[in-house]
């Protein structure tokens, strides 16, 4: 990963938070003065971790914490570790602290993510601890973070890593977000064919044709309606997922429903008020 981050308008936002001057002294590579502003205590697990890095060159808070029992520090380090590696990139120093960190997070992710969808099965259908659904959502978060990083660094291995594991916690709780379903499965086909896994890539489109073909119907036995900001959105996943089986499978089966896609596309969409439709109608 040869390509170096620069603090772009994109970026900048990533590190306004109420310890925004600790991220300024690494992105400044002010280490000397990054150790006199934390705190002494170290009551802050990120706090420790950093101090640990920058004067031993690693960190055994970091390397023994378990990320994988379910906990709202979980959730807070993992995003200030990723704000961490973000910084150290566009510093340019300290690649080896760099590299531990992202090694760490490899290591941990996939067991902390198969936790998460454990303790997530069912739902919305079943109750589901809010604790867990709020550390998977932030979890989630973090991890589309992290593949903005790799994606900015062309690391398409890294990459793929990282829009799985999110594509996981999506599936595990966002299945009503059909439009953030049908994006995220995408996504997850678009890499696999990257990195050659056409077949894997046919069980990811295939996967968001199920997820989604039944909001398809909705809109042809509604002819009138046209598709709202974020039903254009899982439309057109549809429609990709379609016309990628079709490509890799070298058919033509969905010429027809992907046409049917485009008409529903071409609608114009109106905000109707369900509610005063039944007032009338009880007058």
């Amino acid at each position: 990963m040869n390509k170096q981050l620069t603090l772009n308008e994109e970026i900048a936002p990533f590190f306004n938070t109420d310890d925004r001057q600790i991220w300024n002294l690494i992105l400044e590579n002010k280490i000397d003065e990054l150790l006199t502003a934390l705190p002494a205590e170290q009551d802050s697990l990120t706090n420790r971790v950093l101090a640990e890095l920058f004067t031993e060159g690693k960190s055994d808070t970091l390397y023994t914490y378990d990320f994988v029992t379910v906990k709202e520090s979980n959730s807070i380090l993992f995003r200030n570790l990723i704000r961490l590696i973000f910084a150290l990139d566009i510093n340019g120093n300290h690649e080896a602290v760099k590299e531990a960190v992202i090694a760490k997070l490899f290591d941990s992710v996939p067991d902390m993510v198969e936790k998460l969808q454990s303790d997530a099965h069912g739902y919305p259908v079943r109750r589901v601890s809010e604790l867990v659904v709020t550390e998977a959502a932030s979890v989630r978060m973090s991890l589309n973070t992290l593949a903005y990083y790799f994606r900015e660094k062309e690391d398409v291995d890294d990459l793929h890593f990282a829009i799985v594991m999110r594509t996981k916690l999506t599936l595990s709780i966002m299945s009503n977000y059909k439009n953030v379903v049908g994006r995220d499965m995408i996504e997850a086909a678009k890499i696999k064919e990257q990195i050659g896994e056409n077949e894997a890539a046919l069980v990811f489109y295939n996967a968001a044709v199920e997820n989604l073909k039944n909001e398809l119907h909705w809109f042809v036995e509604s002819p009138e309606m046209g598709p709202s900001e974020d039903d254009t959105i899982m439309l057109k996943s549809l429609k990709e997922a379609y016309l990628s089986i079709d490509r890799l499978n070298n058919t033509s089966e969905f010429t027809d429903v992907s046409s049917l896609i485009d008409e529903i596309l071409s609608r114009e969409y109106i905000e109707y008020d369900f509610e005063e439709e039944d007032d009338e109608d009880d007058e």
